[in-house]
């Protein structure tokens, strides 16, 4: 069995979870409230005290910069990879009728689980509130559609 749904239905909750801000922060500062999202192609930036207010910035920009990623998210290229990876196994779900739900359910939980130490890794600043939105959607959607496919094999 692979899982509740078929193989398009569950590409398409793993495709969404690009347009998914994996966490979300919002930082407190004197000058007023930033938002940033943390997405698997780029981060947006929204701060009114900043001109332009709100910026997109693409994630292979923080990777190939002299300073690498930003303080602390050292879990966040691990998260994003896995990530594809599930999208990756997904789409050949549906492409060629090729997708092991093991494969996908497993790196989706894998990006989830590292995405939640994305969200960890801002919680000791005093100025941040993280938000770990899409890495708790990629588990809900590991155990929602790709949850069966463990239990199977366990069985079996």
């Amino acid at each position: 069995m692979a899982g509740r749904a078929s193989p398009r239905r569950r590409l398409l909750a793993v495709a969404l979870l690009l347009a998914t801000p994996w966490t979300v922060l919002l930082i407190v500062r004197p000058d007023g409230t930033a938002v940033n999202g943390l997405f698997p192609l780029f981060v947006l930036d929204a701060n009114a005290a900043v001109e332009p207010p709100l910026r997109v910035i693409p994630t292979w920009r923080f990777f190939l910069a002299g300073g690498g990623i930003p303080r602390n998210p050292e879990l966040w290229p691990a998260s994003i990879l896995l990530y594809f990876v599930a999208l990756a196994s997904a789409v050949a779900g549906v492409v060629a009728d090729w997708e092991d739900p093991r494969l996908t359910g497993g790196t989706l939980a894998l990006a989830g689980a590292a995405g939640l130490g994305v969200a960890y890794s801002f919680s000791h600043r005093l100025a941040y509130t993280p938000v770990p939105v899409g890495a708790l959607l990629a588990l809900a959607l590991a155990w929602w559609y790709y949850g069966p496919a463990f239990r199977d094999a366990v069985v079996e």
